[in-house]
């Protein structure tokens, strides 16, 4: 899933929990792929140790659900927070939600995406790239992860890349470039909105400045493959014979 939040607010990211677990986790990806623990919560004894020792910190916990509160977030909490449990000394995460800061100046030159705007037939296919440019920050340590926001729904997380289906160039000037795509098919009316790549790079977050899709059915073509149009241009045509021959028998 996917949170935002205005920078210096308190955000409160949730998680459902199945089955009565008595030790719970809340930890923090980072842009730079660092696994970070935020949070530790014994609910037996309502107990929450905090690794980190930071006071912006809080966790609220019941059988079924955590609560991890962020007060005066800045940009440096954009990340990836997961939602844990323990089990016979196993630990299994949920899906995490992805968390920006708005009003952060994130957006940058060196993220590039094309195309700024396509329009796709029900059932068709489109190809979205990003290109990062770093003048810093080596291959293996940049990936990134795609974001779609919609007016119909809420803002999702819906494709992570890791450091893999990606590929880079080095200029002689020490300048890399990595362009990743993203393939979409059989779109519907669902996928339309505005898709936004979010370049985590040597620890830094950037955003590109997003690609938006409508999908729209083609009405000159749906048109002439209406049943009720086609029938009702027949009884269009009938009518206007019987019409003529009337005419003409007068």
């Amino acid at each position: 899933s996917f949170q935002a939040v205005e920078g210096g607010r308190t955000v409160t990211i949730s998680c459902r929990i199945n089955g009565d677990i008595r030790t719970r986790v809340w930890c923090k990806l980072n842009p730079d792929r660092r696994l970070q623990l935020l949070a530790l919560t014994d609910i037996f004894f309502n107990m929450t140790t905090y690794p980190e020792q930071s006071q912006r910190y809080s966790v609220q916990s019941d059988r079924i659900s955590s609560h991890l509160t962020i007060s005066a977030t800045t940009w440096q909490d954009v990340g990836t927070y997961y939602c844990g449990v323990t089990d016979f000394n196993e630990l299994h995460f949920g899906q995490g939600t992805f968390l920006m800061i708005k009003g952060a100046n994130m957006i940058s030159d060196s993220v590039v995406q094309q195309p700024e705007s396509q329009s796709v037939q029900p059932g068709g296919s489109v190809t979205l790239n990003c290109s990062v440019r770093t003048d810093h920050c080596a291959a293996e340590y940049t990936s990134v992860t795609w974001l779609k926001s919609s007016h119909h729904s809420a803002p999702q997380m819906i494709y992570s890349s890791g450091i893999k289906n990606h590929t880079c160039q080095r200029s002689e000037s020490g300048t890399t470039t990595c362009v990743f795509n993203l393939p979409m098919r059989n779109l519907s009316s669902d996928d339309a909105g505005t898709y936004y790549c979010v370049v985590s790079s040597c620890g830094q977050a950037l955003f590109g400045n997003g690609t938006r899709i409508h999908v729209h059915r083609d009405t000159a073509k749906s048109a002439d493959l209406s049943p009720a149009l086609i029938a009702l241009m027949l009884s269009n045509i009938l009518l206007g014979m019987v019409t003529l021959l009337l005419v003409w028998t007068l």
